[in-house]
C-alpha cells in the first residue's frame, strides 16, 4: 500500500507507516518529493520514460464502447462485451480502463478483464468518468459526483480524493483529468447553480500541492505527450465549442479550428503532431458525430475513414517496454552479475546505480543460511555475494573492493560452521568490519538477521525455513522496505515453531505488527502455537499458494502496488532467486517461473500489471529462465510481442549498444522506489479479505 497523494484523504495505513523508499535514504517522502522525480524509480536498465523511448508511434483509435478503430481504414472492434461511455489507454498502450456502471481494465484484445473498486471517501458515489492513467499507468484518476479521485491501476485498494476540501469545495465540480509526464493534473471546473458556469481550467501541482487556474472560459482539456501544451474547447461568440492550443501555463493561446461545427474531447496523437476530437455539426436532435483529427503543422482537418462514432476518441500510444537478463557463466557468477548489475563502483556514480553501505555475505552451498539474506540486504543497502564457508572466493573479494568502501560493515548470516573464522578475518583484512548475526541453527539465525532491523517492526514475514521458495519470496518483500521499522523473516521449521523463533514472536505485539505467513505450513505453525503474550484472539495475513510460482504471485500481489518492474527467478535454482531478491527488492517483486514456458499464473499477473510494468529482468542463463519465457513475459507486459526491446547484462554489464540509449537510461539515483504494503494490522480495509482472526 502506498501513500496517497493527495493532501486530503486519509492514508489507510496511517501517514506515518507508509513510505517511499530510496536505498540510499530511508526517509518518509512526500508527494512533492515523488512528483520531483517525475516517477517511481525503475531498475538498473529499465526505461527512463513512462514506457519506452518517446514519443512512440500511434496505433489504434480508441472511442466509447470501448471500441478500437482502424485510423486507416476506420474498421471497428468491440473490446470485449461492454459498453460505455468512457475509455482510456495505458501509456504503453497495453491496457485499457473504461466505464460501463463499474471501472474495468482489459487488454486491447479483450482479454484479462478485471474490475476497479468503487471510491472510498468520497461526497458522493456518482458516474464515474473522465479516465486517464497517472503517473506512469500505476493510478487510475477520475472524476465521480464533480470531485476528482485517484487509485492503483490493478485495483489494489480503493481509489480516494486527489485534492483537499479547501481545494476541491463541495461548491464546484472538477471533470475531464488530463496528466502531464511531470504529474501535473489539468482540468476542467464549474461552478454556481448546480455547477452549471464554466470557470476554465485548472492545474493541479502535486510537488507545489497547489491547484491554479491557467485558462479562463475553457473545457476538456489534454496534455499533450511531453507536457509543454494543451488542447482544449471554447465557445466562440456564443457559437459551438471551438478547438484551441495553450502553453501548459495557458500563454500563448492559438485556435485551430474556426467552422461553424462544433469540437468536443480533443486528445493527442503520441507523437504530438495531431489532435483527435469529436466533430458535431449542430447542438440539436439532428446533430451528427465524426471522429476527425488535426494536423498541427498543416492545420488540415481529416475525417476517419468510416463511419465509427463516440465523443471521447484517443490514440493509443504504443511505446516498446523492457526486458533484461541478468547473468554470469554460471550460478555463482550470476550472484556477482546481479551486484554489478544494482551498485556502483567506489569513487564513482553511474546514474542509475546506488551507492552501496554495506555487503551481506552467505555460503554460496546453503540455501538454509541464505534464505533471510534479501530481506536483510535491503533493509542495510547491500548486496548478497555468496562464498565459501571457508573463505571469499577470489570472485567475492574483487566485487567488495569494487563496491564497498572500507570501514564499512559486512555482515556474515550464520556461525562459524556456515561462515568459518578466516572469512572474518579476511574482511578484516581488507578494511571491512565483519558483523555476524547468526545462532544455534537456521531459525535462531533468522531472528537475530530479524532483530537487526529493529526492536519494534511494523510487521514482520513468516515463511518455512525448510522451504527455499516460500522464505526466497517473503524475504524479497521483506527486504522492500528499508525504513527504521522495517521487518524481517523468520523462519519456521517446517509446520512448526522453534523456541527461539516463538519467543521472538511472544515479544510482538500483534497489535501493532502486521503478522503475514507466507506458504501453508507457515499458516499452520503460526496457528498452532500458544502465545503467552499475546491476547485471546489476533488478527494475521495469510498468504498461499499452491505453486511455488502461485505463491510468489501471491506475494506480489499482497505486496506491492502497481509495480513498474518485475523480476523473474527459474523455481529450481534457490542461488538465482537470492540474487534476484537482493538486487530487485526494493523495485518490485520476484517471481518464481517454471521451464521452458513462463507459468501460467506469472503471465496472468503480467498481464494484470501491465499498465503500470515497463521492464521485467531475469537472473540467470536461458538454463533457467529460457528465451522463450521472458519474451512471453514481454509480450504480457506491452501491447504486442513487438512492442519491447531484449537487454542482455552479461556480468552485469550494461552492453556498449544501449549504453547511450534514452531507452536503457539508467534513471535510480535519489529516486524513491517501488512502494510496498505495510503498517499496522487492521488500518487498511482493503486486505480485510486477507485478513484473518484466529483464536488460541
Amino acid at each position: 500500500m502506498i501513500q496517497p497523494l493527495c493532501g486530503a484523504c486519509d492514508d489507510p495505513w496511517g501517514v506515518d507507516n507508509l513510505r517511499l523508499f530510496t536505498r540510499r535514504v530511508a526517509t518518509l517522502a512526500t508527494a512533492a518529493a515523488l512528483a520531483a522525480v517525475g516517477a517511481l524509480a525503475t531498475a538498473p536498465g529499465a526505461a527512463a520514460d513512462d514506457a519506452g523511448p518517446w514519443p512512440g508511434t500511434e496505433g489504434k483509435i480508441l472511442t466509447d464502447g470501448p471500441t478500437l478503430v482502424d485510423p486507416a481504414t476506420g474498421a471497428t472492434t468491440q473490446v470485449g462485451n461492454y459498453m460505455g461511455a468512457y475509455a482510456a489507454w495505458a501509456p504503453d498502450g497495453s491496457r485499457i480502463v473504461s466505464e460501463w456502471g463499474e471501472l474495468a481494465s482489459i487488454r486491447p484484445s479483450g482479454t484479462s478483464r478485471f474490475v476497479l473498486p468503487w471510491a472510498s471517501g468520497v461526497r458522493s458515489s456518482a458516474e464515474q468518468k473522465d479516465l486517464a492513467f497517472w503517473w506512469g499507468g500505476r493510478y487510475v484518476v477520475y472524476s465521480t459526483g464533480g470531485q476528482l479521485v485517484y487509485g492503483p491501476s490493478d485495483a489494489s485498494w480503493a481509489p480516494r480524493p486527489l485534492l483537499t476540501d479547501a481545494q476541491e469545495p463541495s461548491t464546484v465540480c472538477d471533470e475531464d483529468p488530463t496528466v502531464s509526464p511531470a504529474g501535473l493534473v489539468a482540468f476542467s471546473r464549474r461552478i454556481n447553480y448546480g455547477c452549471y458556469d464554466n470557470d476554465g481550467v485548472y492545474v493541479y501541482d502535486p510537488t507545489a500541492k497547489t491547484v491554479k487556474r491557467v485558462l479562463t472560459d475553457a473545457a476538456q482539456p489534454a496534455f499533450s505527450p511531453d507536457g509543454s501544451k494543451l488542447a482544449f474547447v471554447r465557445n466562440v461568440d456564443g457559437g459551438l465549442s471551438q478547438l484551441f492550443t495553450a502553453n501548459a501555463d495557458g500563454t500563448d493561446v492559438q485556435q485551430i479550428t474556426t467552422d461553424g461545427r462544433g469540437y468536443q474531447n480533443p486528445s493527442w496523437s503520441p507523437t504530438g503532431t495531431r489532435i483527435i476530437f469529436d466533430a458535431h455539426t449542430s447542438g440539436d436532435s439532428s446533430d451528427v458525430h465524426t471522429i476527425e483529427y488535426a494536423d498541427l503543422a498543416t492545420g488540415e482537418l481529416t475525417k476517419v475513414p468510416g463511419t465509427p462514432q463516440g465523443s471521447n476518441p484517443s490514440w493509443q500510444p504504443l511505446r516498446k517496454n523492457s526486458t533484461g537478463r541478468v547473468y554470469g557463466a554460471d550460478t555463482y557468477a550470476t550472484n556477482i552479475a546481479s551486484s554489478r548489475w544494482t551498485w556502483n563502483t567506489v569513487g564513482e556514480s553511474v546514474p542509475g546505480l546506488m551507492t552501496a553501505k554495506s555487503a551481506v555475505l552467505v555460503n554460496r552451498d546453503s540455501a538454509a543460511y541464505s534464505l533471510t539474506a534479501p530481506g536483510l540486504a535491503g533493509r542495510k543497502q547491500a548486496p548478497v555475494l555468496g562464498t565459501s564457508k571457508s573463505g571469499l572466493t577470489a570472485a567475492v573479494k574483487a566485487e567488495l573492493k569494487r563496491m564497498l568502501k572500507p570501514g564499512k560493515n559486512v555482515y556474515l548470516v550464520g556461525n562459524t560452521s556456515v561462515l568459518s573464522t578466516t572469512v572474518s578475518s579476511q574482511l578484516k583484512a581488507l578494511g571491512y568490519v565483519p558483523k555476524r548475526l547468526s545462532g544455534a541453527d537456521r531459525y535462531a539465525t533468522s531472528v537475530s538477521v530479524a532483530k537487526s532491523f529493529t526492536s519494534t517492526p511494523k510487521y514482520v514475514f513468516l515463511a518455512s525455513g525448510t522451504d527455499a521458495y516460500a522464505a526466497l519470496a517473503a524475504s524479497a518483500a521483506a527486504g522492500s522496505d528499508g525504513t527504521a521499522s522495517a521487518g524481517g523473516l523468520v523462519l519456521t521449521n517446517g509446520r512448526t515453531l522453534t523456541s527461539s523463533v516463538k519467543s521472538y514472536l511472544n515479544g510482538l505485539n500483534p497489535k501493532t505488527t502486521m503478522v503475514i505467513t507466507v506458504g501453508s505450513d507457515a499458516k499452520y505453525a503460526l496457528t498452532h502455537t500458544s502465545f503467552s503474550k499475546w491476547p485471546s484472539s489476533y488478527s494475521y495475513y495469510p498468504i498461499t499458494g499452491a505453486t511455488k510460482e502461485a505463491l510468489s504471485v501471491a506475494v506480489a500481489k499482497f505486496w506491492w502496488t502497481a509495480p513498474s518492474n518485475v523480476a523473474l527467478a527459474y523455481s529450481g535454482s534457490w542461488r538465482d532467486g537470492v540474487s534476484a531478491g537482493a538486487a530487485m527488492n526494493v523495485f518490485g517483486p520476484v517471481l518464481w517461473t517454471s521451464r521452458p514456458d513462463l507459468s501460467s499464473e506469472v503471465k496472468s499477473y503480467l498481464l494484470r500489471e501491465s499498465a503500470s510494468t515497463q521492464f521485467t529482468v531475469a537472473f540467470g542463463s536461458t538454463g533457467s529462465v529460457t528465451a522463450g519465457a521472458l519474451n512471453t513475459a514481454g509480450a504480457a507486459i506491452s501491447a504486442s510481442s513487438s512492442q519491447f526491446v531484449y537487454h542482455p547484462y552479461l556480468n552485469g554489464d550494461e552492453p556498449p549498444s544501449t549504453q547511450a540509449s534514452t531507452f536503457a537510461a539508467r534513471t535510480n539515483d535519489g529516486q524513491p522506489a517501488t512502494v510496498a504494503r505495510s503498517g499496522p494490522v487492521g488500518a487498511d480495509p482493503h486486505l480485510d479479505p486477507l485478513r484473518t482472526v484466529h483464536h488460541q
